[in-house]
């Protein structure tokens, strides 16, 4: 906890309104997967497929890591945000409307849902990134921690621009340069690897310390790993298959790390948030193997397995947003959740310390088997995504373990949120008395 401020903390339902609406897009592509039936796995450049994946990465990770990055950015650097309710909620609901707008776009091909999705996306991410970069162009701490989170909003800046682009192309504006897959999986990479990827390996520095008392990441790691990966997504766009090579094996030396750091940490109990952190490195470490296996193991005749992988791209990308992004995710909001509520009911009770009696235990606030519950129902999903992937016939069973999993996921946002205000109700009653 060293090196933290809560003194510049945001009032928490803004984070909470970016919270609250990540899991409805989940569920939105579960419907979206049982109205496209098997054709959606047919290929990665479909559209229903598009819209999909944008559900996942802009709907709901990126939603999560916005509303995230109100909170730690202040008690990480200690200075808060400049008008935060106007800058929030304009931000969070023109962004909500463009993933919206944008998903439609890629199912209905309007041109004016294009041109939406366009507008809204760009104010929506401009007022944010706008807000936040002013924060972090500030004399703010130059911790490894800040300095990722630098490096990852560079990325989620080349992953807007890009993606301004292609939506301008599809929307009929003429481009002085051709805009062909390379350039859309630069995009996508940049958007999965450098903003969601870089960010997530920037909060592990702070939140497994913070959380679970383990040892801070080696120096090297916390020092080199970002910006190691930030280059080689720089050279991805000169030498695409050498630089993709050196990124994979970036993130199975983290893997590595995170075992070792997990393993190390001094409160060794049972807990659901570390089983999410190592699924995370196991995946890791499993794209690495898949990622090097010769292209005879997939989609082929021959090949030395008992069953062909499916399209290798597909696959792998399957496995890093669900297995991968989407469990560390999850993680952290069994863990985030609790804390925020917690945190700001202790800020409520500083002027009257009888009102701490109010506050209830940590767990109250998202209780273990709760928590473990949404851990398993995670492993089914992803297993059932796999499964689909291999055998399109299975689609609906891969939406229904989705809506079974982030329909649960809400209620356990709902309950938190709700013991949060009661009980903020309580402190304002006895402040007032």
């Amino acid at each position: 906890m060293s090196g933290l401020s809560f003194n510049a903390l945001p009032p928490i339902d803004l984070p909470f309104r970016f919270f609250i609406s990540a899991p409805l897009f989940i569920i939105a592509c579960a419907l979206l997967i049982l109205f496209s039936g098997e054709a959606l796995w047919l290929s990665r450049w479909q559209a229903n497929m598009l819209a999909l994946t944008h559900g996942f990465t802009l709907g709901f990770l990126t939603m999560v890591m916005m509303g995230a990055l109100l909170q730690l950015l202040p008690v990480i650097g200690g200075i808060g945000l400049a008008k935060p309710r106007l800058m929030a909620s304009t931000s969070h609901i023109l962004y909500s409307a463009g993933v919206i707008a944008l998903m439609l776009n890629f199912i209905f091909a309007e041109n004016w849902l294009t041109i939406s999705a366009l507008i809204l996306l760009s104010l929506g991410f401009g007022i944010y990134l706008c807000a936040i970069i002013w924060l972090l162009v500030k004399k703010i701490s130059q911790s490894d921690a800040i300095n990722g989170f630098r490096l990852a909003l560079t990325s989620l800046v080349v992953v807007l621009l890009l993606g301004v682009l292609l939506l301008a192309s599809r929307a009929g504006i003429t481009m002085p340069f051709t805009l062909d897959k390379q350039f859309t999986n630069i995009h996508a990479l940049f958007g999965l690897v450098g903003w969601a990827g870089i960010l997530i390996i920037s909060v592990s520095f702070q939140v497994l310390p913070m959380f679970h008392v383990a040892p801070n990441m080696p120096k090297y790691i916390r020092q080199y790993l970002s910006v190691s990966i930030f280059i080689f997504l720089l050279v991805y766009m000169v030498y695409a298959e050498f630089a993709l090579g050196l990124i994979v094996i970036s993130h199975g030396v983290f893997a590595l790390t995170l075992f070792y750091v997990i393993n190390q940490r001094k409160r060794k109990i049972d807990d659901t948030s570390i089983k999410y952190w190592q699924l995370a490195a196991a995946t890791l470490l499993l794209l690495n193997v898949l990622y090097f296996l010769p292209d005879s193991f997939y989609r082929s005749a021959d090949t030395p397995l008992f069953i062909a992988l499916p399209d290798k791209t597909m696959l792998l990308t399957a496995i890093f947003i669900y297995f991968y992004l989407l469990s560390v995710i999850q993680a952290m909001l069994l863990k985030i959740l609790p804390f925020l509520s917690y945190t700001h009911l202790q800020q409520r009770c500083l002027i009257d310390f009888s009102a701490m009696q109010f506050i209830p235990h940590m767990h109250e606030f998202l209780n273990k088997k709760q928590g473990l519950a949404l851990y398993y129902l995670h492993i089914l999903s992803g297993l059932s995504l796999l499964a689909v992937i291999c055998e399109p016939s299975l689609y609906v069973f891969f939406a229904a373990c989705l809506l079974l999993e982030f329909s649960w996921l809400l209620l356990l946002m709902i309950k938190c949120m709700h013991l949060y205000f009661t009980v903020s109700q309580k402190i304002h009653l006895s402040n007032k008395a």
